[in-house]
């Protein structure tokens, strides 16, 4: 028999992404009693960077250097991107916020310089990450354990990078080919696996870092190229806790700079990410509901009762707001019948291609993209999404996240940044026209 229980909270959100966790994490700093239900290891498949704006025109492929000209572009271009519902500021208090949030969880994270009166936003550009396959991918908020490979290919410098034998994912070679006009040697060096043969995760390679013999044979394996190189790069494996220490650590050890290179899922660094959060939101008594199906009971009055079912537990949560960050169709927020896509939890209407043959083009590297990926909800300025007749479905109900509509985030690589400024932006506006005016 399950355990049932009543819950009230000021929020409720919905969702364990990168847009739920910078909704919880906002709404405690406000003080709000919040509620979240989702399930955080969807972080692990984050690359643990956050970007801004990477490409703009969409159809041009062009990386950008400078997002925020682009920004202005694509407000004036597309007004119901969720870009279009925000200013400067707030993507760059939203930006700040999480950076403090994660700093604060020993998770440190580099923006580009901040602004002093003499500066505008022209001056944050950017920064081009050497990723494993090869390419070099524009984002703008880095770990710090990253820091030292942004722009690499600029740099005139001896560069060294790691593998190891079984990381699947991660290919030195195929990383260095990415840098083949870089101006300086680039050496690759491929390392037994530690586990022995076959395929080798990354978890376990992770934990292997945190080990000061294994590290110690790790650096025996490196020396030999410490007079050739200036730079060594490795895979983002350099442990799942304190990973800017034991990169500070080797760089003692090599005596040059080292920096990290994201690879594939499962990603230590969203790992991190995951863990990072966890362990604030816990301290700022954030109460999480892992692993809940969630089903919209009714309103009473002007709060939302809602039911959070798993296994084990039946809860019945009664909320002055919630937050969905639920996502799309991996995440569940969102579920293509046949014919239709719909929202799951509240029913709420769907902006999508008027028939199925519009979802997809035949072609899947179709310049044009494809339709599926602007479908999601509209909403006002504050991020409340509307009903049919364009007015918002409920007084205190906010959408967050890549559920949004009008967001092709893949290939405008803006997907970590409409993630968190939807999300900071939503609980703000909540906070200030709810809680403020009742004090």
């Amino acid at each position: 028999m399950k355990t049932q229980k009543n819950m009230d909270c000021d929020i409720l959100v919905i969702g364990a992404g990168l847009a739920g966790m910078t909704a919880a994490a906002r709404a405690s700093d406000l003080g709000l009693k919040t509620i979240q239900i989702g399930n955080s290891s969807v972080l692990i498949f984050a690359s643990g960077l956050f970007d801004l704006l990477g490409v703009y025109p969409i159809d041009s492929g062009r990386t950008l250097t400078n997002p925020y000209p682009a920004i202005k572009k694509l407000q004036n271009d597309h007004p119901c991107h969720p870009y279009s519902k925000v200013s400067e500021t707030q993507i760059n208090e939203g930006f700040q916020f999480v950076m403090d949030f994660l700093n604060s969880a020993a998770l440190k994270y580099h923006l580009p310089d901040s602004m002093n009166k003499n500066q505008t936003n022209n001056n944050r550009v950017n920064k081009k990450i050497l990723t494993s396959v090869g390419t070099l991918k524009p984002t703008y908020m880095v770990p710090e354990t990253f820091s030292k490979g942004c722009d690499i290919h600029k740099e005139q410098k001896n560069l060294l990078i790691v593998d190891f034998k079984g990381l699947k994912g991660f290919s030195a070679k195929q990383a260095a080919a990415g840098l083949g006009m870089k101006k300086g040697e680039v050496y690759t060096l491929s390392i037994d696996s530690p586990e022995g043969t076959g395929d080798l995760n990354p978890v376990p390679l992770a934990k292997l870092f945190e080990s000061k013999a294994f590290i110690q044979k790790f650096s025996d394996k490196i020396l030999s190229f410490s007079d050739k190189v200036d730079m060594v790069g490795m895979p983002a494996v350099c442990g799942i806790h304190n990973s800017l220490e034991i990169v500070k650590e080797l760089e003692t050890k090599f005596g040059v700079d080292v920096f990290e290179i994201p690879g594939m899922p499962p990603s230590i660094p969203g790992l991190r990410l995951k863990n990072a959060f966890e362990k604030s939101l816990s301290k700022s008594n954030v109460t999480f509901l892992s692993n809940s199906k969630v089903v919209f009971d009714a309103m009473d009055q002007d709060h939302f009762i809602l039911t959070a079912m798993n296994d084990n537990f039946e809860t019945r949560i009664r909320a002055q707001c919630v937050i969905l960050a639920s996502g799309r169709f991996p995440g569940g927020g969102l579920f293509a019948k046949r014919k239709i896509i719909l929202e799951t939890i509240f029913n709420l209407p769907v902006f999508q291609p008027k028939t199925r043959h519009q979802w997809h083009q035949l072609n899947f590297f179709d310049p044009k993209g494809h339709m599926i990926n602007q479908a999601g909800l509209e909403t006002d300025d504050t991020f409340r999404p509307l009903d049919k007749t364009g007015s918002p479905v409920f007084e205190n109900l906010y959408a967050a996240g890549s559920i949004l509509a009008h967001n092709d985030w893949v290939r405008l690589k803006s997907g970590a940044g409409v993630s968190l400024i939807s999300a900071y932006t939503a609980v703000n506006s909540f906070y200030k026209k709810t809680i403020l005016n009742e004090k």
